[in-house]
């Protein structure tokens, strides 16, 4: 499992990478990986990877389902929190399941879906984010107790590989910018908005929403976050004086 995953070089690649591994060495069809700064924001990621049915599960849960997600309650947090794994039956035996909880296991995934079992891995991402596995399956032989324990190691050592892998891989570096866009690279990773980094490099907002559109095509990177990160961890250059 871990030798399938131990190629990536950016958040994306390891994703897709563990997702098929848990398909093809745990026989896992109906797989989720989200991620977010932190546990809760896991839940709308809007990139995740999918595959099985949860790739037709997707836009429902996004729309009705992401904040109601058993997985995001309290004692589901403690569990995945402490051991790296939670399972929809140990959620159930500890009881205390929201309604809004309860709803989306018996209308969602039970009713709709035909899902008998479920469970979520959290593991720990570069920068302090946080990812979370989602597997599902209409079998719930397939998550019995030694499964269970089986992915609890997993977790751990996934974590392990996971916080050093970069949100995504750099094109190239910051040489390949032009001076005014590593200026705003460098004002981005302090974590000014448009309007700052416009006000503290005397240009128009507008053109510094170009730059950034710029920089983000140039680097690979999809979001200002992850802009934001990779600038941290390569030390773009100092804004001139």
């Amino acid at each position: 499992m871990l030798e399938r995953c131990d190629s990536a070089n950016c958040l994306s690649d390891f994703k897709e990478q563990v997702v098929d591994a848990l398909s093809s060495v745990f026989g896992f069809r109906d797989v989720s990986f989200f991620a977010g700064p932190t546990f809760q924001t896991t839940f709308v990621d809007r990139s995740p990877v999918v595959t099985g049915r949860t790739v037709s599960m997707l836009t429902e849960y996004h729309d009705r389902w992401a904040h109601h997600d058993v997985f995001g309650t309290p004692t589901a947090l403690r569990m995945l929190q402490a051991g790296g794994v939670a399972s929809l039956g140990e959620v159930h035996a500890l009881g205390g399941v929201p309604s809004t909880a309860s709803a989306y296991i018996h209308h969602f995934l039970t009713n709709t879906w035909s899902v008998e079992a479920a469970a979520a891995m959290r593991v720990d991402l570069y920068g302090m984010h946080t990812g979370l596995i989602g597997i599902f399956t209409n079998d719930e032989q397939q998550l019995g107790a030694v499964e269970l324990a089986t992915l609890r190691l997993l977790a751990r050592q996934l974590s392990a590989v996971a916080r050093n892998i970069p949100f995504v891989s750099c094109r190239g570096d910051f040489h390949d910018l032009t001076e005014r866009q590593r200026d705003v690279v460098k004002l981005i990773a302090e974590g000014l908005s448009n309007a700052q980094i416009a006000a503290t490099l005397s240009l128009a907002e507008d053109s510094v929403k170009k730059y950034v559109s710029r920089v983000l095509a140039t680097t690979g990177c999809q979001t200002r976050m992850e802009l934001a990160l990779l600038a941290r961890s390569a030390a773009a250059p100092p804004v001139r004086g």
